[in-house]
């Protein structure tokens, strides 16, 4: 094959990897669901707490009046303790819990979580008591009920959620901040309600005392990467039937000839009295206004692609023109096989003309 036919060959491999990209850019949807990410900030932060006493003398019901405890707790901040109960099956159950739920609004049922993440913050001031941090284990768990806010000291235990811990979160330790990835739990805020999460001892694994202080609300920082849910379009609803104006009522007709039996008396059935034709007086300031027929959306293509299909084709047109047929011989000195017959005809023409 000679160096003309192969750049030309070359060419039209080209060009027919553009046309095909152009192709499949007009069959793409129109608009593509970017991800987005956000900062959510703490709805509602609560800590509940057990004491000792209560844990052994459960349940305590008023009117006895538990002996005082210190928390360790600062108003404002949460906490996390283990004081060595727990429960019939032999899991570890909390002395102190935290619970947190974040702000999700506006993320559409649809929405799917990509990770979120958030931290608390150790509290080291001398008025929170931590103590064992070493030998604490916590996880992030999915509360299983709602759970009410709390005062700045605590909630009492009777009102703490419950909670699943089968696919609970350890958290990443650097220094005094404690961060939790929690991507499952945040699309159940998506798909299911914002029941939140709750921070516990490990029922499993924890078997030291220990007590963890984090700072309040405030200091929590979350990070959340999500894909938009997509919203199709709609089509509206249909307009409402024409009211009376006019305050009457439409009788309604009395069909296949039968008659409204009259009252029953004595024991003795009445002949069926006649029906008079109830009237209903025109109203003078009734009027009827006419509703606007709502059309359907339109299922056909945009302005948008016709308008790519038409550059599509023009160029499709330009190309073959300039490319030509690749099946043409090329003859030497770079003329095709046609150019040659027109101009060998041409030629003959001439002669006979002379002659």
């Amino acid at each position: 094959m000679s160096r003309p036919a192969t750049g030309r060959r070359l060419l039209q491999l080209a060009a027919a990897g553009l046309i095909a990209g152009s192709g499949t850019m007009l069959l793409l949807p129109a608009s593509h669901a970017a991800a987005a990410t956000s900062t959510p900030s703490v709805i509602q932060g609560s800590w509940f707490w057990q004491t000792a006493y209560e844990q052994a003398n459960p349940p305590v019901a008023p009117p006895a009046v538990p002996p005082s405890e210190p928390s360790g707790v600062p108003d404002g901040d949460f906490a996390v303790a283990y004081t060595g109960a727990q429960d019939a099956s032999g899991d570890k159950t909390p002395a102190k819990m935290t619970a947190l739920a974040f702000n999700t609004t506006g993320l559409l049922p649809g929405t799917t979580v990509q990770s979120f993440s958030f931290s608390l913050t150790l509290d080291t001031q001398p008025t929170a008591t931590n103590f064992a941090q070493q030998d604490a284990t916590i996880l992030a768990c999915l509360p299983t009920r709602g759970w009410p806010a709390t005062p700045p000291k605590g909630g009492d235990y009777t009102d703490q959620p419950t909670y699943d811990c089968a696919s609970g979160v350890k958290p990443t330790v650097a220094g005094d901040v404690y961060t939790f990835a929690i991507p499952t739990i945040a699309q159940t805020w998506v798909d299911d309600q914002n029941l939140g999460v709750v921070v516990v001892p490990d029922p499993k694994n924890t078997t030291a005392p220990f007590q963890l202080v984090f700072k309040g609300a405030s200091t929590v920082k979350a990070s959340m990467a999500y894909t938009p849910a997509t919203v199709l379009p709609t089509e509206p609803p249909p307009p409402p039937p024409p009211t009376d104006n006019g305050g009457g009522s439409n009788p309604q007709p009395v069909t296949g000839g039968g008659s409204i039996p009259g009252p029953i008396s004595g024991g003795d059935v009445s002949s069926p009295a006649p029906v008079p034709t109830p009237v209903v007086a025109p109203s003078p300031t009734a009027s009827t206004t006419p509703v606007a027929a709502v059309l359907p959306a339109s299922s056909a293509p945009p302005a948008g692609f016709w308008i790519a299909a038409a550059l599509l084709g023009v160029f499709m047109l330009i190309v073959s023109l300039v490319l030509g047929d690749p099946s043409s011989p090329v003859t030497a000195g770079g003329r095709s096989k046609l150019d040659q017959v027109l101009r060998d005809r041409g030629s003959d023409a001439f002669t006979v003309r002379r002659g």
